[in-house]
């Protein structure tokens, strides 16, 4: 039987994509990682850190929120650099070599697999009432314009997004048929932005998808998306694993 390829106009969520055995163990992982990357930039941290880490299920995703709340609150900068750093140290491999990653890999890329390049992994973090953290309308093709080819994974962890003002991501639907220009900004203790010089909300419609611990988002280069806005109490932790190649090879919508 032929196998059936993984085609995407935009964005597709895959639910149950990450077995909960292994989403824990990247969890842990993450709290370990804090634990011994702040020995000595910030004991206190390191402490609480590990003390987390006697906690199980529930409790311990919980409390792994508020430690990554608090060091946001109490030292950004320390923050900024466990949100870069933290997939340097834990195993952030199992998922690239997950064999339902390398199948969809392989579909989408075609010929263009092995010359996939794997840009840093990053956490993102969305709280109530912080709006530094969150990204406006962008593409992520406007970040590597001379990659030819961009499939990207964004995935929550510690606790599930339910829909629309939860934390999650926001896409325009149908948006990812042509790159935008584009407004640079840049905010102090911030990401990058590009903003597209297009009211995105007055042109496409905005989606906001359920996505629970396991699940994982698909998306294009193209396909303009967001951070959603967040009225959740409890904030929302999330990794965007970014692949790119230079050839051409395609099986979405081409770029005109």
């Amino acid at each position: 039987m032929k196998k059936k390829k993984f085609k995407i106009k935009g964005f597709l969520v895959k639910k149950r994509f990450l077995e909960k055995s292994k989403l824990n163990y990247f969890e842990r992982n993450l709290i370990n990682f804090i634990y011994k990357f702040c020995m000595k930039k910030n004991k206190k941290i390191s402490t609480k850190a590990k003390s987390i880490l006697s906690l199980k299920g529930a409790k311990f995703r919980l409390a792994a929120i508020k430690l990554l709340e608090l060091i946001e609150k109490k030292d950004k900068d320390l923050f900024y650099k466990i949100s870069k750093n933290c997939t340097d140290f834990f195993s952030i491999d199992q998922i690239d070599n997950n064999k339902k990653m390398q199948v969809i890999l392989k579909n989408f890329f075609g010929p263009s697999f092995d010359s996939i390049q794997r840009r840093k992994p990053i956490m993102l973090f969305n709280k109530k009432n912080l709006d530094r953290l969150k990204y406006f309308w962008h593409q992520e093709s406007q970040f590597y314009p001379d990659h030819k080819i961009g499939l990207h994974v964004w995935f929550p962890i510690l606790r599930d997004v339910k829909g629309k003002s939860d934390g999650g991501m926001v896409f325009a639907k149908n948006g990812y048929k042509k790159n935008y220009k584009f407004t640079q900004i840049n905010l102090k203790n911030s990401w990058t932005q590009k903003v597209p010089k297009i009211n995105v909300e007055k042109n496409f419609k905005s989606i906001s998808p359920n996505v629970n611990r396991g699940d994982f988002v698909f998306f294009t280069g193209p396909q303009l998306h967001k951070s959603d806005d967040q009225f959740n109490s409890i904030p929302r932790v999330s990794f965007v694993i970014r692949y790119l190649s230079n050839l051409k090879d395609i099986n979405y919508h081409p770029l005109p």
